[in-house]
């Protein structure tokens, strides 16, 4: 007999509950005042916006730079508020922190949290990994190398690199030591890797960003080199698969030799490929930003005019996202010294204009990293700025948090969530395609486990579609090497997106589900694909669950299908 299989997706829509009054025109933003996410003074450094209690409005961890200080995470209430938590490791380890970048590294559905810790001070020191309980708590992790090696590091990055289902960690180093790449074994161990240019290259990371540059369906690595070393070049690493990487030497990508801290992968053109901004300057150096376009062929072209690349500053980090809706990424870039930040709407046609209006472009703050959610959940991205001191130069200062204010134009935000791939879905690809202003358009969204200099997005995806309110297709592209497509689907809503179990033939009536522990599945079986009857009911307790078929032996030809039970996992 013939087994045939069938990969169902299971896609959940939620739509989200409540419609904010939006404001036609242009796009403007409210600067928060009151509450403690802006009236906690100190020297900050990163910020990463993650929900890890699972109550679907995004929390906000913020690193603090200053020696001995206190690192901050804030709970989102889900009214606009935030409630500051104060106990646990997570807040009360002192410990001149720089990046923060949520991630699930054990796969139970409940995001975990990576911190360096260097501080303005420049000293090598351990970093902070904790462990999500599911409760509200964390457990800090105190033995393996991923905790013990020291560094004076300012940037760290997940990413599956080999495709095994659980999330690795970059780690840069900006002083002596090279830099460094954990292999996440999955049993809660990292290991860190010996060989390869990713760890044998000297340089001063500052900043890092992973981002599948040339779609082969592997992972790569951008690292920002400078602060303080003008005319290093950067690195630039294409994923070969298997775990091996190639280091790029040509291209003006690596060879500009720039003072370079943060860096961001974004499709700016909607051509499908990742493009790259980098942001330079530090400690009172001016220079001009790097913008590269992705040619699509494995190279890169500098773009050489424009506000993006001509504005010469002290910046620092950098953030992509669609701030008002209209199908095309913009760009945030912070600046130091208590010069004003800078905005850049993009006008659709590949050139940027400078947003010169609003608060949030003229607070003059002393800004280091900066992240994009919408964490109020009206399908607007709202922005969280990290305030610096520039060691001594300024004094402890607020960070600010800008509320998008919105308009008419459509949206759409994608939750993923793993099952065979990494939980969190970090590295995958989602592409939708919608008819925007009378064109047929496709925009890309990467999952980033962190990138600009420190900072982390929401791990939400989130879509501007201007006028349109019909999607055509939603392409999720899967690290696990799954396709799944969604099609017709209405704007203004969250969709939470679980990537099919993979089922593999054993043998006749005997396959396999490779999903993660716990999640139930409904095994169903069909002999025309028209009508499917329940087999069984089975969970996945072991991390493979196999089945056989008793009744196969009486059929000449029969389909499977696996579908998740609504009850799946703890965390969903």
């Amino acid at each position: 007999m013939k087994t045939k299989i069938i990969m169902r997706s299971t896609t959940v829509l939620a739509a989200l509950g409540g419609v904010a009054v939006l404001h036609a025109g242009t796009p403007t933003f409210t600067k928060i005042t009151t509450g403690v996410i802006v009236t906690d003074t100190g020297i900050a450094g990163g910020c990463a916006w993650g929900d890890y209690n699972n109550d679907g409005h995004d929390d906000l961890f913020v690193a603090s730079s200053q020696v001995g200080g206190q690192n901050l995470l804030y709970l989102n209430k889900g009214d606009g508020t935030f409630t500051k938590i104060s106990t646990g490791s997570i807040v009360t380890d002192g410990g001149n922190s720089s990046a923060c970048v949520w991630g699930d590294f054990d796969n139970d559905g409940f995001l975990d949290l990576f911190v360096t810790n260097p501080g303005g001070d420049f000293f090598a020191r351990p970093s902070f990994l904790y462990r999500n309980n599911g409760d509200g708590t964390f457990q800090k992790i105190i033995s393996g190398r991923i905790v013990s090696d020291s560094r004076v590091s300012f940037d760290a990055a997940w990413a599956d690199f080999d495709n095994d289902g659980y999330i690795d960690l970059f780690v840069g180093d900006y002083g002596e030591n090279k830099s460094a790449l954990y292999h996440n074994n999955g049993d809660l161990t990292f290991d860190p890797i010996a060989a390869g240019p990713i760890v044998n290259e000297g340089g001063q990371s500052v900043g890092s960003a992973w981002a599948d540059y040339n779609n082969d369906g592997f992972t790569d690595l951008f690292v920002a080199n400078g602060a303080g070393s003008p005319g290093l070049n950067n690195f630039l690493y294409r994923n070969n698969g298997g775990g091996n990487f190639v280091g790029i030497t040509s291209g003006s990508i690596v060879t500009d030799g720039g003072n370079s801290l943060g860096c961001a992968w974004g499709d700016y053109d909607n051509d499908g490929f990742p493009d790259l901004f980098v942001a330079n300057g530090f400690v009172l150096t001016i220079e001009n930003n790097f913008l590269y376009h992705n040619n699509g062929n494995g190279t890169f072209t500098r773009v050489t005019s424009g506000s993006v690349v001509s504005e010469a500053g002290s910046f620092g980090s950098c953030a992509w996202g669609d701030f008002d809706n209209d199908g095309f990424l913009d760009l945030f870039v912070t600046q130091t010294f208590g010069k004003n930040n800078l905005l850049y709407h993009n006008n659709g046609d590949g050139t940027f204009s400078q947003v010169t209006t609003g608060s949030l472009v003229n607070d003059g703050g002393s800004s280091r990293s900066c992240a994009w959610a919408d964490y109020n959940n009206d399908g607007f991205l709202d922005l969280f700025v990290a305030n610096f001191d520039d060691f001594g130069a300024v004094p402890p200062q607020a960070n600010f948090l800008y509320r998008n204010d919105g308009n008419t134009n459509q949206w759409l935000k994608l939750k993923l969530v793993g099952t065979v791939s990494n939980r969190a879905a970090i590295g995958a690809k989602i592409r939708v395609k919608a008819t925007i202003g009378g064109n047929t358009v496709w925009q890309l969204r990467e999952i980033s486990g962190g990138s600009g200099w420190a900072g982390q997005n929401s791990l939400v995806a989130h879509f501007g579609l201007r006028d349109a309110t019909n999607i055509d297709t939603v392409r999720i592209e899967w690290p696990s090497g799954i396709v799944q497509e969604i099609h017709d689907v209405t704007s203004k809503q969250l969709l939470t997106v679980r990537e099919p179990a993979r089922l593999q033939v054993l043998g006749p009536g005997t396959f396999r589900v490779q999903s993660w522990k716990g999640m139930a599945f409904e095994v169903q079986a069909s002999t025309a694909l028209a009508q499917w009857s329940p087999v069984a009911t089975a969970t996945n307790l072991t991390g493979t669950l196999e089945f056989t078929d008793p009744d196969a032996v009486n059929h000449l030809g029969r389909f499977y299908r696996a579908v998740q039970c609504p009850a799946g996992r703890r965390g969903e």
